[in-house]
């Protein structure tokens, strides 16, 4: 079961930087791999679809660069 972008980032917003960080690169990681078809045969029959997970691991890491990038000016801020 996928959640809403908005969660998603609400799920971290007490998480480190440097915790963002590793999701944010497991997000790409996932991306590149639905990018060059590295996807299992028998994950075609699971819900939801990967068309739908590369989706949402998108608007994920749109969610994820914000909060990079307010967490970034909170450090900066002490």
């Amino acid at each position: 079961m996928m959640i809403d972008p908005a969660t998603f980032r609400k799920s971290l917003e007490n998480a480190t930087l440097e915790e963002i960080i590793k999701e944010r690169d497991e997000l790409i990681r996932d991306i590149r791999r639905y990018e060059k078809g590295k996807i299992p045969e028998e994950d075609y029959m699971i819900e939801p679809s990967p068309e739908v997970v590369y989706r949402m691991n998108n608007a994920y890491l749109a969610e994820l660069s914000y909060l990079i990038i307010e967490k970034d000016k909170e450090k900066d801020e002490y």
